[in-house]
C-alpha cells in the first residue's frame, strides 16, 4: 500500500512541476481536410490550438493604487506556445480585448501549420498579432 502511495506521490508531483512550467512542450492539433475545388486532391493541414490557460492566482498589488495587472496570456515562440505570465504595471492598463475571427488562407504547402493570431502585451498595450502558416 505504502508504494502505491508513493508512486501516487510521484505522479501528482510530477504533474504539479508540469503545470508550473513556462515552456509549452505539447500542442492542441485539429487537422481540417481542405478540398481544392475542381480537384479530388484531399490536403491535410494542422490549426495549432493554444492549450488552455493554466490556473492564474493575482498577487497583491505593490501599491495601493497606480498599478493595473496584466494577465497571463500564451504567445507563440520558437515554433510552440508559450505561457508569459501575469503581472502587474505601472498606470492602466485596458483590458485584453477578444479574440478576433480569421480565416486561413489557402495553405503554402500540404502539412502546413496553421497558427491562428492573437494579442500579445507589448510597451503599455495589447497589439495583435495576425496568424500565419508554419
Amino acid at each position: 500500500m505504502k508504494a502505491i502511495l508513493n508512486v501516487i506521490g510521484l505522479a501528482a508531483a510530477a504533474t504539479v512541476l508540469a503545470a508550473c512550467s513556462t515552456r509549452v512542450t505539447h500542442e492542441v492539433v485539429r487537422e481540417q481536410p481542405i478540398v481544392q475545388p475542381q480537384s479530388t486532391v484531399v490536403e491535410r493541414v494542422a490549426i495549432v490550438q493554444p492549450p488552455p490557460p493554466p490556473q492564474e492566482t493575482v498577487p497583491p498589488a505593490p501599491a495601493p493604487s497606480g498599478y493595473s495587472w496584466v494577465p497571463g496570456h500564451y504567445v507563440w515562440r520558437n515554433g510552440g506556445w508559450q505561457w508569459e505570465s501575469g503581472q502587474w504595471r505601472t498606470g492602466t492598463i485596458r483590458a485584453m480585448p477578444p479574440m478576433r475571427e480569421e480565416t486561413p488562407p489557402s495553405p503554402p504547402q500540404s502539412g502546413a501549420r496553421w497558427v491562428p493570431g492573437y494579442w500579445n502585451f507589448a510597451g503599455n498595450d495589447w497589439v495583435w498579432i495576425n496568424g500565419h502558416w508554419q
